[in-house]
């Protein structure tokens, strides 16, 4: 990989001096000067003053004849005020009687005709916000960022557009505020793309040429001058809320105690403030963090954490500045505040603790913005409450309380500056959480930092990279914290055969490091990349962030061959060839992987294919597999996949997939199938309905560690592991503001243990000579225990909850939402759940998930009212 990159910059660095991008855009468009009152909104043009705008055309294929002329004539017009930007498009079609148009809720994508106005209005060539409509008037909002697609749809401004049919084809016409946009009042240039979907030709047209051979997004932008005048808007937006929140739940049962019932009412402020006309200070207070659409159920067997995304509104609009990925995970994954509490407080005898069942947040607040000059900052900041837990005895009543989560204070920045029109940019980010702690809380550390430092380097019209980063982390707290660190999952510091860590039980602080370099051709027909990633053991950001693993150094590289234009029987496709290799820092062999061949196309029906033919890895060691344990030896593994789906603008359309691979050696195998419909009965109503069905039989999964017979012994068995989840989705769309949207998932899963072993020689050559099978050795009753006698005595030397498991969940959400008017949005939402986990083995499938209808009912019925005031 090293050599590689050294080609890179010894061979392009020349290049560095090549042409600016500006030089290579041919689109340019003048924007007229006008006056509040000359435009009436009714998507028809028909104001004199369109006709005295300057026109531009010459829209270019992106799909699904690459740079060749658009089929159909587009044109389009600017015009501003000192508050407003209007946007006027007429697509001419030769049939207009065959316009396709869905109505659908903001936000949500649609098989319809579609005109989207892309405004890079900070002019640094790497982010833009955009604007979709389609004849309906459904809308979309996103925001894009470095220079990629790479978005925040979260993003949700307050503007207007306006759509009307007639026999020349469709027209639409945008206002967009300039309290909406972030921008410097001195800049009179700004970026600007438009986009056209002609969706019975399945076309993609674009004024600036977008090619699917070239590098980069908002830096092909075409130019929109004479904004000349422009005011700095106050920018100050208010929207107080209101939430009302009933709680249906079974009968409390066991130690953990939930009320049956129980009603909360919450109100709050979100404000928006523009401290100048690029930098916007947005505050919360008492805010409500709750999501409307519940977490996705999962079965997770290994000793890592699941992650799952963000889906509080503060915290996702606007996280593309703060989403900074690492080596090994995510700086800031922003669920972290508010989390459930870690604390527990034991019960009384026979009674009950009643805990929180998240860390309240007292207020947060952020600052984002980006300067003329391309110098961009990004603040945010939040603290979260004490929490206790309630204490009741055996008649109900409280007798005390105790506290399990500590005042917490939560901060993150992150600046960047971008050099020569973005194409180089240099950035950096920092993490802190502090907390205040107790005794009983001592297992969490009391003080958590890191930093990062990222660049960039492209030239020759960005068709080369080089990518870099460097990451620190240091945390703090006591004994019992830093020893539980050095122990978690993600280091294993215990490990008896590891030749580079040593766990430490009076260490107090600990500090780590990650880094890595990539370098590549990004542009073309052909591209090719290199990248080598090194995380340290002592790495540790989950405090703030999302960290898989440490103790890890990567190479991978991969070239890549496209083909744009139609070939054959194709509209376009791709191979890629790849592969790696990953290791401890200290050497040791985790794994490596070759893929000769992925294969994905598009042919000329609009059908799509895709396929793996063979990806393998050669024999490894599995330093997790016995969980602190010694190295366990892994054998050679071979997996394959493909997938395809129909045309997507067909009524119906079906999407299907299948994978499945094995381990020779060692007689494991897995498979996963999934389809999915999509179906569009009417121009309002759309849904999907998802099935996937996985089977594992790993002869390697995890049990327990004993100490018997003076010998600590290390217990894994043979699971064959069912799993299936059915996932619906409806959406009924009443206008493009008042709609209607269901989510149901019920999910089983079901694992049977056998073949019971411990590890004796963990790095022998052959699988069986790595183990002792327990014959005759173990024995389970009726207790859901299992009990090991090694030396054949009759009594039991060490035992374990029989792991066998049948684990049901059923989740799902039926939500109203009505923006009565513009910014100022109602949800009326129930949340309904059921579940159990039993300590059986049976799969039942389809039975399963009517059985989960027999469980007891979780529900939740969710009124919020926020309103928005702008000035």
């Amino acid at each position: 990989m090293c050599p590689l990159i050294a080609s890179l910059l010894v061979c392009f660095t020349p290049h560095l001096t090549a042409q600016s991008p500006d030089s290579t855009r041919v689109q340019s468009l003048q924007a007229l000067r006008i006056e509040d009152g000359d435009v009436e909104l009714d998507g028809r043009l028909a104001d004199a003053v369109w006709g005295m705008a300057e026109v531009t055309s010459g829209f270019t294929q992106r799909e699904p004849d690459d740079g060749s002329p658009a089929t159909e004539r587009t044109e389009v017009r600017v015009l501003y005020t000192a508050s407003s930007i209007y946007i006027g498009v007429r697509a001419f079609d030769s049939e207009p009687a065959d316009i396709r148009a869905e109505l659908v809720r903001r936000d949500r994508g649609s098989q319809s005709d579609e005109l989207t106005v892309y405004l890079d209005s900070f002019h640094d060539r790497r982010t833009a916000f955009a604007f979709t409509v389609n004849p309906k008037g459904s809308i979309r909002d996103v925001y894009y960022f470095n220079d990629s697609r790479r978005s925040d749809a979260s993003w949700d401004p307050v503007w207007q557009v306006e759509t009307a049919i007639d026999g020349q084809g469709w027209t639409a016409e945008f206002r967009i505020p300039l309290t909406q946009l972030r921008f410097n009042r001195e800049n009179t240039t700004w970026g600007l793309q438009v986009e056209r979907r002609i969706q019975r030709k399945a076309e993609d047209v674009y004024w600036a040429p977008y090619s699917k051979e070239s590098s980069g997004f908002a830096s092909l932008f075409g130019l929109l001058t004479g904004l000349y005048g422009l005011s700095q808007p106050m920018r100050l937006e208010l929207r107080p809320y209101s939430v009302v929140n009933n709680r249906n739940r079974p009968p409390p049962s066991g130690s953990l105690y939930a009320p049956a019932h129980e009603t909360d009412l919450n109100v709050g402020l979100d404000l928006q403030y523009g401290l100048t006309s690029d930098f916007t200070l947005d505050l919360t207070v008492n805010p409500d963090f709750g999501q409307v659409e519940a977490d996705p159920a999962v079965m997770n067997l290994s000793a890592f954490e699941t992650f799952f995304p963000e889906k509080r509104p503060f915290f996702v609009e606007g996280s593309g500045l703060f989403n900074q990925w690492v080596p090994g995970g995510q700086i800031c994954y922003s669920r972290r505040v508010g989390r459930p509490p870690p604390g527990w407080v034991d019960p009384p005898d026979g009674g009950t603790v009643q805990i929180p069942e998240s860390s309240t947040i007292l207020a947060a607040a952020k600052v984002t913005g980006k300067s003329a000059g391309g110098f961009g900052l990004g603040i945010m900041s939040a603290m979260t409450a004490r929490e206790h837990a309630t204490l009741r005895d055996s008649t109900g009543a409280v007798v005390g309380g105790g506290q399990v989560a500590p005042l917490t204070f939560h901060l993150v920045s992150r600046a960047e500056q971008d050099f020569r029109e973005g194409s180089h940019t240099l950035g950096g980010m920092i993490t802190a959480v502090n907390r205040d702690l107790t005794d009983n809380l001592d297992f969490l550390r009391t003080a958590a930092y890191s930093a990062e430092l990222d660049g960039q380097l492209r030239w020759q019209e960005n068709t080369y990279a080089v990518r870099w980063q460097v990451a620190a982390s240091h945390v703090r707290g006591s004994p019992n914290a830093l020893t539980n660190t050095q122990r978690s999952s993600v280091r294993y510091y215990q490990r008896p055969d590891a030749p580079h860590v040593d766990l430490d039980t009076t260490r107090t602080s600990l500090s780590g490091y990650a880094l890595s370099l990539g370098a590549g051709k990004e542009a073309g027909t052909w591209q090719y990349e290199g990248w080598y990633e090194r995380i340290s053991p002592g790495f540790e950001i989950r405090d703030m962030g999302f960290l898989w693993i440490a103790d890890r150094q990567t190479t991978n590289a991969n070239l890549r061959y496209l083909r744009a234009r139609p070939q054959w029987i194709f509209r376009n496709y791709r191979l890629i060839a790849a592969g790696g290799g990953e290791w401890t820092t200290a050497g040791e062999l985790l794994s490596t992987w070759f893929r000769p061949v992925y294969f994905t196309s598009t042919f000329s029906n609009n059908w799509s294919f895709w396929a793996t033919p063979i990806i393998f890895g050669q024999d490894h060691l599995m330093v997790t597999a016995l969980r602190g344990g010694p190295a366990l030896r892994g054998d050679f593994w071979h997996n394959s996949n493909f997938g395809f789906e129909t045309d997507s603008r067909k009524a119906l359309a079906l999407e299907f997939w299948a994978g499945g691979g094995a381990c020779p050696a060692c007689n494991g195998k897995w498979y996963n199938l999934g389809s999915d419909v999509v179906f569009r009965p009417a121009p309002f109503l759309n849904g999907r309905l998802g099935l996937n069905y996985s089977r594992s039989d790993d002869p390697t999964q995890w049990v327990t560690r004993a100490t018997a017979l003076d010998t600590t012994r290390y217990v894994l068995a043979r699971i064959d592991q069912k799993t299936l989840r059915l996932t619906a989705r409806v959406d009924w769309a009443f206008t493009p503001t008042l709609s209607l949207q269901l989510y149901a998932q019920p999910f089983v899963s079901s694992g049977t243990y056998s073949e019971y072993k411990e590890v004796i020689r963990p790095r022998a050559s052959l699988f069986e000579d790595r183990f002792r099978l327990y014959t005759d050795e173990v024995a389970c009753n009726a207790d859901l225990e299992c009990e090991v006698d090694l030396n054949g005595n009759g009594e039991a030397d060490f035992s374990f909850g029989r792991p066998d498991f049948n684990y049901r969940q059923f989740n799902s959400t039926l939500v109203f939402r009505w923006e009565y008017r513009p910014g100022s949005v109602v949800f009326f939402a129930w949340q309904h759940g059921r579940g159990a986990y039993l300590s059986q083995p049976r799969f039942g499938g389809f039975r399963d998930m009517w059985a989960i209808l027999d469980e007891n009912a979780f529900n939740t019925f969710l009124v919020k009212l926020n309103y928005w005031i702008g000035f």
